[in-house]
């Protein structure tokens, strides 16, 4: 049988939980650069799974649009011989 889809009440708490972590609307650099620097758009679910990932567009290039889950969006990566956040508000 296949995996069972959450109440829609846990998910909102879920997003809620979320935007205390991610600022919807707020500009964020990358930590391998400055010029690399998103807008959050949206949280939201991947569907198959329920994962709570970030909806984010690209302000350089062709602006284009990607999303990441929310546990990668906020983990620590090693950058140069230190521990950083992938994600910061520029």
């Amino acid at each position: 049988m296949g995996k069972t889809h959450k109440e829609q009440l846990d998910l909102a708490k879920e997003i809620a939980a979320a935007k205390l972590k991610v600022t919807i609307g707020a500009t964020y650099m990358h930590y391998k650069g400055a010029d690399k620097v998103y807008k959050v758009i949206s949280l939201g679910f991947l569907e198959a799974s329920n994962e709570l990932c970030v909806i984010y567009q690209a302000a350089y290039g062709e602006r284009l649009t990607f999303i990441r889950p929310l546990s990668v969006w906020l983990e620590q990566v090693e950058w140069q011989d230190k521990m950083v956040p992938r994600f910061s508000i520029a």
